[in-house]
């Protein structure tokens, strides 16, 4: 089966900015963090590759789709991250992940260039998945490492945005709709790139948008006429869901689930 790859929120696990104490600062943080991909099927059979790694988070800040701050800006594309490894926490010998259509068991993979274990699928396997229905997760745990874990997740719905219009001469405010899944809960993502030269086959900016995820919102007029009078417009898209689960041990130990769902198939018209 195909694999699709996690290509938004990059730098799950960022450093925080400063404390004020050193009170502030906890000693460990043990937490497993979950990957739930998935994105356009044009054959109607959706798939995923879940990823989850578990780590001593100390010092971090994950996202959180419940935080909903509706802003726009122009960044660089596809411009870059960085990620300073934590220590690994074991989670036992392999983690279970089901659906309505299919079950799979992740194995820890060995570190990757940043040093971190995965727990995953063989190369190039995926699982069945329908979006925004619920998946399952059991983790073993491991004496004198992370806990046990047994419970049900949500995952992010499929996305459609209606199409945007790169018209040069017009200008003001650019109207997005699309569905909606859960205000308040999920959070919807539109990267409009472009390349601000009036000829060029490679976008080299985007327009970088975060709404609550109601179903419509508006790009400001100056953003949006960087975008409409800029060249190889494209528009990649995604709506994402994070589910946080606390031990069921009564211990410090957590799991971050990171559902996403992203499509490329929005329609740019260009008059």
């Amino acid at each position: 089966m195909k694999n699709i790859s996690f290509v938004a929120l990059a730098g799950l696990l960022v450093l925080s900015a400063c404390k004020n104490s050193l009170g502030d600062i906890p000693t460990s943080a043990p937490v497993g963090i979950f990957t739930f991909p998935t994105g356009d099927a044009f054959n109607g059979a959706h798939t995923t590759s879940p990823t989850a790694y578990f780590i001593d988070a100390v010092n971090v800040t994950i996202p959180n789709s419940h935080i909903i701050n509706d802003a726009c800006q122009q960044i660089a594309y596809p411009g870059t991250s960085s990620i300073t490894p934590l220590s690994q926490i074991d989670a036992g010998p392999q983690v279970t992940v089901g659906t309505t259509l299919d079950t799979v068991q992740l194995l820890p993979a060995a570190a990757d260039p940043n040093g971190y274990v995965f727990y995953r699928l063989p190369a190039g396997d995926s699982m069945n998945i329908k979006p925004g229905l619920t998946a399952h997760i059991t983790i073993p745990g491991a004496t004198n490492g992370f806990s046990a874990f047994d419970f049900d997740t949500p995952t992010a719905d499929s996305l459609f945005v209606q199409p945007l219009t790169a018209d040069p001469h017009a200008s003001g405010d650019m109207a997005l709709t699309w569905n909606q899944q859960t205000p308040g809960s999920t959070q919807f993502v539109i990267q409009m790139l472009f390349n601000p030269a009036a000829t060029a086959s490679t976008p080299t900016s985007q327009i970088f948008c975060s709404f609550n995820d109601v179903g419509q919102n508006t790009v400001p007029g100056n953003l949006a006429d960087l975008w409409r009078k800029g060249s190889a417009q494209r528009i990649h898209a995604y709506r994402w869901l994070t589910t946080v689960v606390g031990s069921p041990a009564g211990d410090a130990d957590a799991v971050v689930v990171i559902s996403q769902y992203t499509t490329d198939s929005t329609h740019v018209v260009f008059p």
